[in-house]
């Protein structure tokens, strides 16, 4: 069964990772979703966004993976 392991409206970050994460030999899954986002009134559609999910393949891997992905975006941030 395959986990959602990161959320990112960053179409390049979300790129990034899951290129950086396949060649650390994990196997993920990106999967894009649209967010929209209502604005003013309850019958006016707002703006739509568009997200990237990226999902882990194998659970076995969840916890090295996720510990990856967080040093990965920490290198990125500092």
């Amino acid at each position: 069964m395959a986990s959602k392991i990161f959320t990112t409206n960053d179409q390049l970050l979300g790129s990034y990772l899951r290129n950086l994460m396949e060649s650390a030999g994990y196997s993920v899954l990106t999967q894009k979703i649209r967010i929209e986002t209502p604005q003013g009134q309850p019958q006016s559609f707002g703006n739509i966004d568009w997200h990237s999910e990226l999902w882990l393949i194998h659970d076995a891997d969840l916890a090295n993976a996720q510990q990856f992905l967080q040093q990965a975006l920490s290198r990125e941030s500092a």
